[in-house]
């Protein structure tokens, strides 16, 4: 399979698994732009997440894609910092349910020096892209640290699906 389509497919699995087998659709549509990008952001007043009916799903993969390709400069800045070991082990407490302090919480204690500053940023900037779209804010955050988990999973992969994926319009 395309390595394209696994990263579609994994991002999908850690964003909503019911989407994984629309996943490589779903990534195609993105790449190839135009009527075939804005088709995959439509929402109707009525729209929810894992929604069923017409109209009334909100596709999560899409804007994941999308807040990747706008946090790109600091994804790539996170897969190579000398820190990128710290910082997996960062996002995994933050995925960590039966902590004490809340992920919103352990960001604000992190210094604002790079790597945390680029892990800050992709944070807000796919978190933010999820929470614009009307999903509930600890669900946005924790789909941002699972999709944060993945790419931080293969730093040489995610460098080439970032470059893939190409700019956000």
């Amino acid at each position: 399979m395309d390595p394209l389509n696994n990263w579609a497919i994994n991002l999908a699995a850690a964003t909503d698994p019911s989407e994984t087998d629309l996943a490589p659709d779903i990534l195609a549509a993105y790449l190839e732009g135009g009527d075939s990008r804005t088709e995959l952001f439509k929402q109707t007043d009525t729209s929810i997440a894992g929604g069923f009916g017409p109209g009334s799903a909100i596709a999560l993969l899409p804007l994941v894609l999308r807040g990747i390709a706008a946090a790109g400069k600091w994804v790539l800045t996170l897969i190579s910092a000398d820190a990128t070991g710290n910082i997996v082990s960062v996002v995994k407490d933050l995925l960590d349910i039966g902590k004490d302090v809340t992920p919103k919480e352990k960001l604000e204690q992190l210094p604002d020096t790079n790597p945390y500053t680029a892990l800050k940023r992709v944070i807000d900037t796919v978190g933010t892209e999820l929470r614009t779209a009307g999903i509930e804010a600890n669900e946005a955050d924790l789909i941002t640290f699972r999709v944060l988990d993945s790419l931080l999973e293969d730093s040489q992969g995610t460098a080439t699906f970032i470059d893939q994926l190409g700019p956000n319009p």
